[in-house]
């Protein structure tokens, strides 16, 4: 074990070169032939699991989280940006089951009083500027649906 070690036994420093992790980095270390991979950042750390039963997501799981919550964030910061009023927003995102992931699927509720016209630009934006993404190959299918709860 790191020397280093914070709570819970995750590395306070990335990789051998003792130097912090930085914003957008991640420093990932996992024990020889485990699906576990503790993962520490500047912001904090976590667990990604592969086995079965886990109370760590997986790795696509994680993925698929950032991609909710990149898309919010994006949501919310076109709305202040454009002065528009925004409730509360909820995205569920699933991909296929097994194998690579082939299709993600997300369905994005906004509560808003703005017209249908104006939320889709809206969303058009946030999908624009969300970073997670746009790291989607092409050969990925994407679709994502548009519900409003009224606001």
């Amino acid at each position: 074990m790191n020397s280093d070690a914070q709570p819970g036994g995750l590395p306070a420093q990335a990789g051998s070169d003792n130097q912090p992790v930085r914003k957008r980095e991640a420093a990932v270390t996992s024990a020889a032939g485990s699906l576990r991979a503790e993962v520490v950042s500047a912001s904090g750390a976590w667990s990604l699991d592969g086995a079965a039963g886990s109370s760590s997501p997986d790795p696509v799981t994680a993925f698929l989280g950032a991609l909710g919550g990149c898309l919010l964030m994006s949501l919310a910061i076109a709305a202040r940006a454009r002065k528009l009023e925004l409730g509360r927003s909820s995205a569920r995102v699933r991909s296929n089951q097994t194998g690579h992931v082939k299709e993600i699927q997300v369905e994005l509720e906004v509560q808003t009083a703005l017209d249908d016209a104006a939320l889709r630009r809206l969303v058009e934006v946030a999908e624009r500027g969300c970073h997670i993404k746009a790291m989607l190959r092409t050969d990925i299918a994407f679709d994502l649906r548009l519900h409003r709860v009224a606001g």
